[in-house]
């Protein structure tokens, strides 16, 4: 295989480009083909996969009521609750969404330790219930600036803190 190059006129001093002539065997030909012929296949894969809805990288997992409240996805919690799920039921926390371990939590226990007063507002106000207990128990627990307001503002009636032998989870 012959290949051609061009190279400034070097030996002229015109400036002119002018041909030489490179001989090269098929062996380094497919060496330097297969690296771009390598990601040219794997760009393919990935388009045939986004294509159907499959992500190349990594797998779409779809998140609980729990773990909805604990990334902050308001529009989730929503649509999960309008779906029928229970604002009050503890579900399973993956590791890696709110602590780099696995936990049990309510939506609610999930919003106060993302320190999100948001997410509690809009749990309460689409059917999470707390009562004098829970409340205290979110209220030992939380540890940021705007929760502990919201929590107040939902209050129980009766409602005392008490945080002897309550832990955070």
């Amino acid at each position: 295989m012959v290949l051609t190059s061009k190279i400034p006129g070097a030996w002229t001093g015109t400036g002119i480009l002018m041909t030489i002539p490179v001989q090269m065997d098929k062996w380094a030909a497919v060496g330097l083909a297969a690296p771009s012929s390598v990601l040219a296949a794997g760009l393919a894969v990935a388009l045939v996969l986004g294509a159907v809805g499959r992500h190349p990288m990594w797998r779409h997992q779809d998140l609980n009521l729990s773990e909805s409240a604990a990334v902050r996805d308001e529009a989730e919690v929503v649509r999960l609750i309008e779906n029928g799920e229970d604002p009050n039921r503890p579900r399973d926390i993956r590791p890696g969404v709110l602590f780099d371990y696995a936990v049990r939590l309510t939506p609610l226990e999930a919003a106060v330790a993302s320190q999100r007063a948001e997410m509690v507002e809009r749990l309460l106000a689409n059917g999470a219930l707390m009562d004098a207990a829970v409340w205290n128990r979110l209220r030992c627990a939380e540890r940021g600036n705007e929760v502990p307001v919201a929590l107040e503002r939902h209050r129980p009636a009766g409602a005392v803190t008490r945080c002897d032998g309550i832990r955070p989870r």
